[in-house]
């Protein structure tokens, strides 16, 4: 995600009229955001963010918030800053610096016998560079969200006790000193719009004569405009008076679009970063189980030529003084039939010692072929196992049900154990909870979460649900009495959630199949969540069929808790 210095002065703009002057109540903070909660309304957080992948600044809600903090690992000494210096403060007034990518939040804090305390607020979206700064009202810096020490940046240090300087000024004129533009050219020239926007403007320049793009960005530039309309071409985000080609329109208050863009950047950045996680964690769990595997077939390999082994090292023991030194194959006479048997060496070692080796092999080849083939089948069906649950994450959306599914696989490949060596005890594996009248409905999140919902939370006359031969997860429908039937409308609810926790998630009309949890059987030897069924009916759904009942998706509850 990409804000160019023209949508910083619209912010500007925005906060000046829609939210200023405001009191901060509570303040959450991350590794790399921070949120106040602001009196100017109800449910509304003004968001900072400082992370390169997903920097900016905006106002959110309270169930973004929620899902923000699910995500941070630990508190920041910085957190404890703002807390300490904003909390209960007022924000007055906010300004651009040198029509950058810079805005500045005067606060008033009351301390003592109603003493005021002027505080400041940096906030720089500079992408890799971006960053919050407290300063006090000389302008020194109190703490930074990150350091900048001189031999990181040779213009400037962004450490505390330190006078503040901003980031280097943007070369250029104002629109008003250039005595107007006169092709695509001065766009470069022209300060306070971004190479993004320039971009943009020089590709449709032609289209338009030059007063209309002099007019068009006098208006952007006044910072006195009203109706600028938030466009997005790729990852930039910028204003312009009007609709821009080769750009999607964001309806909505600037502000407000401003801070789902940050969480949707954020929460995207999340996700790469936990399917990377548990990808790396998978991978390393299937190459181990591959090894395992190679290694039983090495077994079957060498048990197929058990008496050839046992034969040559008979050989080698009673024919020792006939073997030259050295010698990388010899061949000798089989007493039993008289052939000769060419039986290949250990050049360094001597006679015994390969025959002790041939002794090994036959004895590492004496084992039931049988269960070890079916050892391998396990292993293959469990390696089938780990690449669903990436498949099965992949499919989930929700960052806090991503989250919490994620934990529960790497958990399940590297339990936690206690002091004394036993696994601790666990919450149980994730699954959904959505009623719908007095219907319930549970979907599991992953493997453990759809053994979990099938075997421990299904009674018998439950119906389950499944994705007709592809990989989804389990469903279960359970209506309000024991001899009730389920409303038609949970059948369609369950069928679509089903098919919506699937590889099928994005296709069209799918087939589910569903039966009485009675007739589900997990497959013995086999993935834990692998099971098989008899007597299925068949419903045909769409898969976000179930988001049109707004009452049942609203009901929704994660499942993760003792």
């Amino acid at each position: 995600m990409s804000f160019g210095p023209e949508l910083f002065t619209a912010m500007m703009r925005s906060f000046e009229e829609m939210v200023l002057p405001c009191r901060i109540g509570k303040i959450e903070t991350g590794d790399t955001w921070a949120a106040f909660r602001l009196s100017s309304g109800k449910d509304r957080w003004l968001l900072f963010s400082w992370n390169p992948g997903s920097y900016g600044c905006g106002i959110v809600g309270e169930d973004g918030i929620s899902s923000l903090k699910k995500t941070r690992v630990s508190r920041s000494s910085f957190g404890e800053g703002l807390k300490r210096n904003f909390q209960n403060a007022s924000i007055l007034s906010v300004r651009q610096l040198n029509s950058d990518r810079v805005l500045v939040f005067g606060a008033e804090r009351l301390v003592g016998a109603g003493f005021p305390v002027r505080l400041s607020l940096v906030f720089e979206g500079t992408e890799r560079n971006s960053n919050l700064v407290i300063l006090d009202e000389t302008g020194s810096i109190l703490e930074p969200a990150k350091h900048i020490h001189g031999d990181m940046n040779r213009y400037r240090m962004i450490i505390p006790g330190v006078a503040y300087t901003p980031p280097p000024p943007m070369k250029g004129k104002h629109l008003g000193e250039t005595g107007g533009l006169e092709g695509p050219e001065d766009l470069r020239e022209l300060r306070g719009i971004g190479k993004g926007l320039s971009g943009l403007l020089t590709r449709s320049w032609d289209g338009r004569p030059v007063g209309y793009w002099n007019d068009m960005l006098a208006r952007l530039l006044s910072g006195k405009e009203q109706g600028l309309i938030l466009q997005r071409h790729g990852p930039l985000l910028t204003v312009f008076p009007e609709p821009l080609p080769f750009c999607e329109v964001l309806a909505g208050p600037i502000l407000e679009r401003c801070g789902e863009e940050v969480l949707s950047s954020y929460f995207l950045g999340q996700r790469e970063r936990i399917l990377s996680g548990v990808k790396k964690a998978l991978e390393k769990e299937i190459r181990s189980r591959k090894r395992h595997r190679d290694g039983l077939e090495n077994q079957i390999r060498l048990s197929e030529r058990g008496s050839e082994f046992l034969k040559m090292g008979n050989l080698l023991l009673a024919a020792a003084e006939q073997v030259p030194p050295r010698a990388r194959e010899v061949e000798l006479q089989d007493w039993e039939t008289g052939e000769p048997v060419l039986v290949p060496l250990d050049e360094n070692l001597s006679a015994s010692r390969n025959a002790e080796r041939y002794f090994r092999k036959y004895k590492k080849g004496k084992v039931d072929r049988e269960a070890v083939k079916k050892a391998i089948g396990g292993i293959d069906e469990g390696i089938t196992e780990l690449l669903e649950q990436l498949e099965a994450l992949e499919s989930i959306d929700d960052p806090d049900l991503l989250s919490v599914s994620a934990r529960d696989v790497m958990e399940w490949l590297a339990p936690k154990r206690t002091a004394g060596g036993r696994k601790q005890k666990s919450a149980p594996p994730p699954h959904i909870r959505l009623e719908n009248g007095g219907d319930l409905i549970y979907i599991g999140l992953n493997a453990r979460g759809n053994r979990h919902v099938t075997f421990k939370v299904a009674a018998p006359t439950d119906l389950w649900f499944h994705v007709h031969e592809i990989p989804g997860a389990h469903v279960i429908l359970r209506t309000a009495g024991k001899d009730q039937v389920p409303a038609d409308s949970s059948l369609e609810i369950a069928a679509s959630l089903a098919a919506w926790f699937s590889r099928a998630k994005n296709s069209g009309k799918i087939q589910v199949d569903y039966t009485e949890k009675k007739n589900v059987r997990s497959i013995p030897g086999s993935a834990i969540a692998h099971v098989t069924y008899v007597h299925p009916r068949t419903i045909l759904v769409s898969p976000d069929r179930w988001k049109e009942f707004p009452e049942a998706a609203r009901s929704r509850q994660l499942e993760d808790r003792i």
